[in-house]
């Protein structure tokens, strides 16, 4: 799998039929970068949609991930998702990827963002206005999502108010430099990856990490996780959010998740539920189930 070491991709998996409708479109990442986007129903009038933004990696994100399948199959929702840049699949075939690694390599979490925000207007323009909005997001992909949202509250605030629900999991809190850190000390290679990075070596960084030094640079000047909290609740914002998160996660702590729950009860008191569960940065078989749960009651048609 080529993913990074802890922000990596939940979600792997291939979708069991063809959605009835298909849209995909290219959207702008900036500075000359496009994302893959994809949007598929089954049945109209489509009431509320899932944005999926996965995790780090060179992975396709071309498929319906199992969680949402019966939802996709039975009720009116629609699911979206996008691939970074130079990354390419047929949806529902996503091991047969294929890569641009010089556009991959420029990608950072700024692109991520953008996508993302581009990837909700194309849901907004094929599907309407009416259409209520629910984030899933996991690992990286959380950041992206409260990145787009900050930024969709600050130009875009009608759109930011059709977001209900942000559902995230494996939470990264902390600044992703130090998390990044932590994790190239406890691999077996990490001095060697840390070496890649400083010679900005995308051809020993791509097969291990799936990230490059663009990547790093990026994600260091960002503010953290809890950082987009605080921000998030100075402004009181609408939506609620649910916290998925392994008490075994050493790629994304869970005692800086637990702080977070401890600050938001004192000081924030945005609507954030939050969930634990056995397990590490790739949840296990009770998480899944239990947002499989949670999005039947999102959409409940």
């Amino acid at each position: 799998m080529r993913c990074l070491p802890g922000l990596v991709v939940l979600f792997v998996g291939c979708a069991a039929a063809r959605p009835t409708h298909l849209l995909e479109r290219s959207v702008a990442g900036g500075e000359g970068l496009e994302c893959r986007a994809f949007v598929a129903w089954n049945h109209e009038p489509v009431r509320d949609a899932f944005l999926v933004i996965n995790g780090s990696g060179t992975l396709s994100n071309a498929f319906v991930h199992r969680t949402l399948e019966g939802l996709l199959k039975a009720r009116h929702v629609a699911y979206a998702t996008y691939d970074k840049p130079g990354v390419f699949a047929r949806f529902g075939d996503p091991q047969a990827v294929k890569r641009d690694d010089a556009r991959l390599e420029r990608y950072t979490l700024g692109h991520g963002t953008q996508c993302a925000i581009e990837a909700l207007h194309l849901l907004r323009a094929q599907l309407g206005p009416q259409v209520r909005l629910h984030v899933r997001a996991h690992s990286e992909g959380t950041l992206v999502a409260l990145y787009a949202y900050d930024e969709l509250l600050a130009h875009e605030p009608e759109l930011a108010s059709r977001i209900a629900t942000f559902v995230l999991s494996g939470l990264p809190v902390e600044p992703l430099g130090v998390i990044v850190d932590r994790q190239l000390e406890k691999m077996p290679d990490g001095a060697s990856m840390r070496a890649a990075f400083a010679a900005c070596d995308w051809q020993a960084l791509e097969p291990r990490m799936g990230v490059s030094c663009a990547w790093l640079e990026d994600a260091k000047r960002r503010p953290s996780g809890r950082e987009m909290f605080e921000r998030l609740a100075a402004q009181r914002v609408p939506a609620r959010f649910v916290v998925f998160h392994g008490t075994e996660d050493w790629h994304a702590p869970v005692a800086a998740v637990r702080e977070l729950e401890v600050w938001n009860a004192a000081h924030g008191h945005l609507a954030i539920d939050f969930h634990y569960h056995e397990g590490g940065h790739q949840g296990s078989d009770a998480a899944r189930a239990e947002v499989e749960k949670l999005f039947g009651m999102l959409a409940p048609d």
